[in-house]
């Protein structure tokens, strides 16, 4: 009864605008990205030294290898960074919504700066004849950040990285708390399963990506990175085409490296799967080699037996009378 006296634009926070559109697919799946981009870039850099070496007759330091190596975690860093501002357009402006991701995209901007700064450093003043060792470990400690922050990106989901405020005691939260923002939780065995599923798809993942996908990839890398193919002429575009032709398609080849990047989570996801199926179905009692035709020829007696046939019931119908009714009454009423 007290329903119209509530003031409905000062209980709800955190109200998105209704809408679809593209940038869904950076917002919503931004962990996604990050745990296939940043990490392919860990892979790929450090296995393509040809390709940031300071001259075609000297190999990169160990400075330049580690921190182009440890340049993944601004990468990981400016997908959080694309994902916070298309979130801004799915957000009313309002303090009390844009503040959350107001602190969220400053504290991403000194990530970038502390994952990405350094390897500008060590480009100016690491050379082969530089005997000082601080652009060393400063590319060393630039790695294991990086290697800190994308693995903190990839596991916290963007809302709760600064706490969830939600889930905090202030009362002006508690209608979120209650209605918008009422989530159920897993049980501790179901939880501990759900994540252990997950560390065994994405560690099987990383392990053989790394040495089916990247490893195997340095040498073409080191062969084609400044190749030139000479004495080709063609009528419309010269030598332009054909010139450039080893740099065109090593680019292919890395997006196709990072595309098989992708379909080896989905790989090992369904290995994963049909494993913890199979163990689930024993665990349940359930036979794995029970077949389909069988399971949906024994759901009417399952309903009979499960639902209908109580003690009170006065008159005792058989199930193939019975059930056939019951499912018709099911499909149909609305109120069921």
């Amino acid at each position: 009864m007290k329903f119209d006296k509530i003031d409905w634009t000062r209980v709800f926070f955190k109200t998105y605008y209704e809408k679809r559109s593209a940038a869904h697919l950076i917002v919503n799946f931004n962990r996604i990205w990050i745990l296939h981009v940043a990490v392919f870039w860990f892979y790929t850099a450090f296995n393509s030294p040809t390709i940031y070496r300071p001259n075609p007759t000297s190999e990169p330091t160990a400075a330049m290898t580690w921190s182009a190596t440890a340049l993944g975690g601004a990468v990981a860093t400016l997908i959080m960074i694309a994902a916070t501002l298309a979130e801004f357009s799915y957000l009313p402006t309002t303090w009390n919504n844009t503040s959350h991701l107001t602190r969220r995209l400053l504290f991403l901007l000194v990530c970038l700066a502390a994952t990405a700064g350094p390897t500008f450093y060590i480009a100016i003043t690491d050379s082969p004849k530089n005997k000082s060792q601080i652009p060393l470990i400063i590319g060393i400690v630039q790695f294991f950040v990086s290697v800190v922050l994308t693995f903190v990106f990839a596991i916290i989901p963007s809302g709760r990285m600064f706490g969830d405020r939600v889930a905090g005691k202030a009362r002006k939260y508690l209608a979120s708390q209650t209605f918008t923002a009422a989530y159920p939780e897993l049980e501790r065995g179901a939880r501990i399963a759900s994540i252990m599923h997950w560390v065994l798809i994405f560690g099987c993942k990383f392990v053989e990506s790394y040495f089916f996908l990247t490893l195997s990839f340095r040498d073409p890398i080191r062969v084609m990175v400044g190749m030139t193919v000479q004495n080709c002429s063609d009528q419309w575009f010269g030598n332009n085409l054909c010139k450039y032709q080893a740099t065109f398609t090593l680019s292919i080849m890395y997006i196709m490296d990072l595309t098989l990047f992708f379909l080896d989570t989905y790989l090992w996801y369904v290995i994963w799967n049909t494993v913890y199926s199979v163990a689930r179905s024993f665990a349940l009692g359930l036979s794995i080699w029970t077949p389909w035709k069988d399971i949906y020829t024994r759901l009417p007696k399952r309903i009979y037996a499960k639902l209908l046939a109580t003690s009170d019931m006065e008159v005792k119908y058989k199930p193939k009378v019975r059930i056939p009714a019951f499912l018709e009454v099911f499909s149909i009423n609305p109120k069921f």
